[in-house]
């Protein structure tokens, strides 16, 4: 069988040659989302020829999910995956493939698997300039939100996360976990962002918090997929501050000039989160499917 073990954080650096592509739009190939969910989500690696497979894992040690292959010799990483399915007595789900990914699949291996969209995993993308702009018809629900905000709000500053403010961003979200009715000493999202924080300057994270009245009420953090796409991690807010999440959007975007797109990444298939993703008006949704072997 393949040799799978969780991310470690020397191995994100080293991963990244494998996600150098200009196809890299989707949050799966940041290798830090990895890392961070590595517990949650029990994500595992392995290197086979120069080419890396991730796979996803059940509690009782088989794999829920293997990713497409990304490296020098994609084909025969595939036969090795439907080998180590083979021998862990399993069929081999290969999920989370885009468009194009389902497409090398089919031709490397024709009507060998049925392929099903996988909606909630779709990544959201943005043009930059759109989400700090936000102009035209289709803002105007945005930029009135923001511009209510301010008009009720008349004590507010924006920082970009730094040493100073990291518990701050902190407190955004224990007060998101009361507000929305979870512990958040059992919270594991909570644990992921302090660890996030521990790693921002090593990682080159970067994030913001927003301020009422002194007090934080919205946070985000996120980090780069390539030189042209940002990818927004966290963002966490009050809901009591109307516009808040407009707000906390809007001027983040402003700091993230530099990129052309901006992964607010999936929805997973909460209708409210989907709606709101799509009243940003993305420039692109990455579609998302799952192969199934027939």
């Amino acid at each position: 069988m393949l040799n799978f073990k969780l991310i470690e954080k020397n191995d994100i650096n080293y991963f990244k040659q494998f996600y150098d592509y200009s196809e890299a739009f989707g949050c799966d190939v940041n290798l830090l989302n990895a890392y961070l969910w590595r517990n949650e989500y029990n994500i595992k690696f392995t290197v086979f020829e120069d080419t890396l497979i991730k796979a996803y894992f059940n509690d009782d040690g088989t794999v829920w999910g293997y990713c497409m292959p990304t490296g020098k010799n994609v084909k025969q990483a595939l036969v090795q995956i439907l080998t180590d399915a083979q021998q862990r007595g399993q069929k081999a789900h290969i999920v989370m493939l885009t468009n194009a990914q389902r497409a090398m699949l089919e031709s490397t291996f024709p009507s060998a698997f049925e392929y099903v969209r996988s909606p909630e995993n779709q990544d959201y993308i943005y043009l930059t300039k759109d989400l700090v702009m936000l102009a035209g018809k289709k803002f105007h629900a945005k930029r009135n939100h923001i511009s209510k905000f301010y008009r009720t709000y008349t004590d507010t500053r924006f920082e970009t996360i730094d040493d100073s403010n990291e518990q701050d961003a902190l407190q955004v979200v224990r007060d998101w976990c009361e507000e929305n009715g979870y512990n958040p000493k059992g919270y594991e999202e909570l644990a992921v962002i302090e660890e996030a924080l521990e790693m921002r300057r090593d990682y080159g994270l970067s994030g913001a918090v927003l301020y009422v009245d002194n007090k934080p009420v919205a946070m985000t953090l996120g980090s780069q997929i390539s030189e042209k796409v940002y990818d927004v991690n966290f963002e966490k807010a009050l809901r009591e501050y109307d516009g808040v999440y407009a707000v906390i959007n809007n001027e983040f975007a402003k700091t993230l000039t530099k990129y052309e797109y901006i992964n607010r990444e999936e929805d997973m298939g909460i209708e409210g989160l989907r709606k709101s993703k799509l009243s940003y008006n993305p420039i692109m949704i990455l579609d998302r499917f799952n192969a199934i072997p027939r």
